[in-house]
This record gives structure tokens, sequence and C-alpha cells, in this order.
């Protein structure tokens, strides 16, 4: 199916304006840090992009199961997807585990509470 022109710059300004409605409710949901990561941060934007984090949140809830906290209380018409560290698995795993070692080089920091 052919794209319409324009519509990847379409894309972005939603996902722009999505963000930044995004992390205005951060402070409420007890995120000490986003890292926005993905295409908004390489600006490779196509139809099927999402905004996606790396969180710092204090939990007790399994590793697989904490996103499912931001999902259901964070609004996004375009998509978003999210890793959820506590305090202390991120500063233990930030220089040793490959996938949170590159969110923190490439990644681009908005929210820190």
């Amino acid at each position: 199916m052919p794209m319409r022109i324009g519509f990847i710059q379409f894309r972005k300004q939603m996902m722009e304006q999505q963000l930044a409605e995004m992390v205005d409710v951060f402070p409420t949901l007890g995120i000490e840090k986003a890292i926005l990561i993905g295409d908004m941060v390489s600006e490779d934007y196509s139809p099927a992009s999402t905004i996606d984090f790396v969180f710092v949140h204090d939990t007790d809830r399994p590793f697989g199961r904490r996103a499912d906290f931001f999902s259901y209380h964070i609004g996004s018409q375009v998509g978003m997807r999210a890793q959820v560290y506590t305090p202390a698995e991120f500063e233990e795993l930030q220089d040793t585990l490959p996938a949170l070692y590159q969110a923190c080089k490439r990644g681009r920091v908005v929210f820190d509470a």
C-alpha cells in the first residue's frame, strides 16, 4: 500500500505531542527516571513507530509484568513500550546489561525526578 506524502512527518509530530503529554504525568506515577529510546531518538520514523522508554520505578512486581502498569496508566494514540527497572537494578546493571547500557548511552533522558 503506498504511503501518503508527508505521513512520516505527521507521525513524528503526533509522537512528539504524545511524548510531551506523557512526561507531564510521570511524576504522578512514581517514575524516577525516563529514558527515551527507539525511533524517536534515531529519528527513523515509520507507520509502526512507537514511543519506547526505559523507566526507573520502585516496584515489587516481576520484571515481565512491570510495563503493564504504565501501559494502563499512560494513554497513547501511537503505542508505547517500556522496560522497567527498579532503582537498585538500574544502578547495578546500567554498565553491564547490554540493552540497558545502550539505552543509557544512546537514549535521551526526558524525565529525572
